[in-house]
């Protein structure tokens, strides 16, 4: 017989461990003897209803993995016949092993073997038998899609389950108030409390009336609206309903059950939320149990339970403890995300979304103790997925933020080293001037000792470093080790970068946090932190303020940009003057990659007249080299007409004819160009396969964040150039391509606002091949962008400029131009009716200067 549908309703998850492996057992100790042996000769009967036995005896994760083996042999061999009866036992198979992927947290397996088991029922003869089954795999369905916070999603196949069991004669209350049970999950998850608290209590009047007061179903959906007056902030009811839970489940279930679990970690939330924090750790270490057992199973409630318990030890002031726990919970997270990690980002959002916090939690927790170079890889760690075990093992990181270097006589030789340790910078730049004179021949033997000393100071924080990934590594698998040497921490590989860049150079990593900025800036052999006490809310207003002040062409924008600067840059200029800094690579969260760098102002001047900059990426490999440049290896392609729903750009043909053309004296690139109908995708892919070292583009984008089959390049015959089609097809790869220019809209920027989706087409670009992208931050202007791309070029062409100091010297020249500008057009991705900016403001505005940005190679 086929087993029943599952009921378990899990409304909270947890982490691993590192605790030594379980001893081994027989799984098949007690079960009928005639059914072990048929399952072990490959009966697929035997196979199936020896796995629904396991089961139903005992839940733990060693017997849902025997029990997916026996489920997924048994598909093998019943998939194998094509006799119709096997099939649809391949069918039941399937729907198990969905279950038991589920149950050890690979909520996309079980996804994809819920759909193949409907398909297949579907293709069978209709019969209540199958029609059940399929209601059954609707319900299956809803609950997995709300284990990858695809809540919305799973709404809807739970209607459909809902609808076939009310709509029976008679109808099945008791499987539509479980199917209620779980919608209401889902309804919590989307903050529709309401709807969910009453759809709980239709669904908990059915359980009591079909089941009893005192029944498990009873004891979920009383676990169930506890939870969600725990999301309300109504703390003592939430206690009434979980406590009554506790008191019914735990006599049925066992008080080391996967349930009851569930619940001890309700509980210490709700402890925690009232700020009794000594009782929230009693009952997060009572759930610790049941977790050490089954680490696997249950990872989707580890994230809440030591999340509870790192916020419970900061309440009582033990910050090493919470620490440990944060790690545990953001290794959980990036666990499961390892675990279903989807075909494209859209597929994981939003079970990154929701979890987010949990990285940015501890990055301030490490802030807080000085662990700065762990907080910096922990916040890159939310946005590379692939380096998902970092926080195995609590690492150290030993940064003192002195504000004087006191002199020799006042210091012990420890003192000393320990003070210059802390001021890198200083220590840096005194060592650099003193290897100078060494050799110029003019050093004394007090120099030399200064010198050993400030090598000493240096090497103390590389061997502290060193000391941390070795530490590590000693904790990590064998197979993982290689790769995680690379990735383990961002100051060891931004410095590999660095170390490689034949000018000056420093990465300034900012976060933005719910209650303050914080900035870290990694020099090729030294690092360094400070932080804004600015909440996220304000900083936002302050970058939306400045880009309205941009875009309007406003007379008060450089106030505007002077704001920003004093959060974001202030705090380090001086620093990186002092460090000699030429270019700064930004490494950028959420809105903040919007905002145009080069155009913050410090009270006497633009950044663009002391720095150039580019954006730097970790998740995008960049290999900085600087190539061989030929005026004839290039080509530009523009778009001039109008089409539906897009403006006329007139500027582009002046665009082409002032930066192309150099074969005939004028320009300065002499490759070949194409102009509106001649700009199709064919011509497009012929210029591709000649690998062109520059290729410039001057068009329209409509950039739709999240939907790539809707983001397009418009073309010059009106077609639109899908984002999908760009990274799925090789003949539009452009590898091969040193520098790829999109002066069209906003081709750095998705239309949300909010950055966090950064595949615009630049990005894309980049990790489609190309080895450097500019692109633009807002709509450019067509009277301007001609001048600016033309000596853009000229650096590089003429002057032999790495593509940073071009694209600076360029900025620097408008910026200081006289001109006014009568009609400033710009070639916005938006409807024929949309507002454009127009001045007679001369080209030092922002505005005209300022959009575009350098990612990737910019040497």
């Amino acid at each position: 017989m086929l087993g029943p549908v599952r009921r378990v309703i899990a409304v909270l998850a947890i982490a691993c461990l590192p605790l030594a492996a379980l001893a081994q057992s027989d799984p098949y100790a007690g079960m009928d003897a005639e059914l072990v042996a048929n399952a072990q000769a490959g009966d697929a009967y035997a196979m199936l209803n020896l796995g629904f036995a396991l089961v139903a005896a005992d839940r733990s994760e060693a017997t849902f993995r025997a029990a997916l083996d026996l489920f997924t042999k048994s598909y093998s061999a019943a998939s194998d016949n094509p006799d119709g009866l096997d099939l649809r036992l391949a069918a039941y198979a399937l729907r198990e092993m969905g279950n038991a992927e589920k149950a050890l947290s690979n909520f996309r397996e079980a996804l994809a073997h819920y759909q193949e088991a409907e398909r297949l029922f579907r293709s069978f003869d209709a019969s209540d038998e199958y029609n059940r089954m399929i209601a059954f795999l609707m319900e299956d369905r809803g609950i997995v899609l709300q284990d990858l916070s695809r809540y919305e999603e799973a709404l809807p196949p739970l209607k459909v389950a809902y609808d076939w069991y009310n709509n029976q004669d008679p109808p099945q209350r008791r499987n539509a108030a479980n199917v209620l049970l779980n919608a209401g999950t889902a309804l919590e998850r989307l903050k529709r409390y309401d709807e969910a608290l009453e759809v709980y209590k239709w669904s908990l009047e059915t359980f009591i009336e079909t089941d009893g007061e005192s029944s498990v179903t009873v004891g979920y959906l009383s676990n169930n609206i506890g939870w969600l007056y725990v999301q309300t902030k109504r703390f003592s009811e939430a206690r009434t309903w979980l406590e009554s839970a506790i008191r019914i489940l735990e006599p049925i279930e066992g008080a080391l059950s996967y349930n009851v679990t569930i619940l001890r970690i309700n509980m210490g939330l709700v402890s925690v939320e009232e700020g009794k924090s000594e009782e929230a750790i009693r009952w997060g270490f009572e759930a610790m149990p049941y977790i050490a057992q089954n680490q696997q199973q249950t990872l989707a409630i580890q994230r809440w339970n030591f999340e509870s318990l790192s916020r419970a030890f900061t309440m009582r002031g033990q910050p090493e403890r919470a620490i440990f726990f944060g790690k545990l919970a953001v290794n959980a997270q990036q666990a499961i995300r390892a675990s279903n990690a989807g075909d494209t980002p859209a597929d994981t959002s939003a079970l990154q979304a929701e979890w987010r916090r949990l990285y940015q939690n501890l990055a301030d927790l490490l802030i807080t103790q000085g662990r700065i170079s762990e907080a910096q890889a922990v916040l890159n760690m939310e946005k590379e997925e692939e380096v998902y075990n970092f926080l195995r093992r609590d690492g150290q990181a030993d940064i003192t933020k002195t504000r004087a270097v006191l002199n020799s006589a006042e210091l012990s030789e420890e003192e000393k080293l320990a003070a210059l340790a802390a001021l890198p910078i200083a220590a840096d730049a005194e060592l650099r001037a003193l290897t100078a004179k060494l050799e110029a021949g003019t050093t004394t033997e007090a120099d030399e000792d200064q010198m050993f000393l400030l090598q000493d100071a240096l090497q103390k924080g590389a061997d502290a470093f060193d000391a941390a990934v070795a530490d590590f590594l000693l904790q990590t698998e064998e197979p993982d080790r290689a790769a995680l040497k690379n990735q383990f921490d961002a100051t060891g590989s931004y410095q590999a970068d660095l170390a490689k860049l034949t000018r000056p150079s420093a990465i300034l990593q900012i976060a933005t946090l719910p209650d303050a900025v914080h900035l870290f800036v990694t020099l090729p052999n030294l690092t360094f932190y400070e932080k804004v006490d600015i909440s996220r809310a304000d900083m936002a207003k302050l970058a939306f303020d400045a880009l309205q002040a941009i875009e309007t062409q406003a007379p008060d924008a450089q106030e505007k940009l002077q704001a920003l600067h004093a959060v974001l840059f202030a705090p380090i200029q001086q620093k990186l003057i002092d460090s000699g800094t030429e270019v700064v690579m930004l490494n950028l969260d959420g809105f903040l990659r919007y905002l145009p760098f080069a155009a913050l102002y410090d009270g006497e001047s633009y950044l663009v007249e002391r720095f150039a900059f580019s954006l730097y990426a970790p998740a995008v490999k960049t290999d900085f080299q600087t190539p061989d440049r030929a005026e004839s290896k290039t080509a530009g392609f523009g778009v001039t007409e109008g089409h539906p729903g897009f403006s006329p750009l007139p500027g582009v043909k002046q665009e082409l004819d002032t930066i192309f053309g150099a074969a005939e004296g004028q320009g300065v690139l002499a490759g070949t160009t194409a102009l509106d109908a001649g700009f199709d995708e064919r011509s497009l892919r012929r210029s591709l396969l000649k690998r062109p070292a520059i290729l410039h583009i001057a068009s329209h984008f409509s950039l739709v964040p999240g939907a790539e089959d809707d983001s397009f390049l418009l073309l010059g015959d009106g077609a639109h150039l899908p984002l999908s089609k760009i990274r799925s097809n090789d003949a539009l790869s452009f590898k091969g391509i040193d520098l790829l220019t999109l002066s069209a809209c906003q081709t750095a920027r998705g239309s949300d606002g909010d950055g966090a989706e950064i595949d615009g087409f630049g990005a894309t670009a980049q990790l489609n091949g190309a080895s450097a992208v500019m692109a633009s931050l807002w709509p450019v202007s067509d009277a301007a962008t001609p001048r600016l791309m033309h000596d853009f070029y000229a650096g590089i062409m003429l002057n032999g400029l790495d593509k940073a100091e071009a694209l600076r010297q360029a900025q620097i020249t408008m910026l200081h131009s006289a001109d006014a500008v009568a009609m400033a057009t710009n070639r916005a991705a938006a409807a024929l009716d949309a507002p454009m900016p127009s001045s007679k403001v001369g080209f030092a505005h922002p505005y005209f200067w300022s959009a575009f940005v350098l990612m990737g190679n910019w040497l």
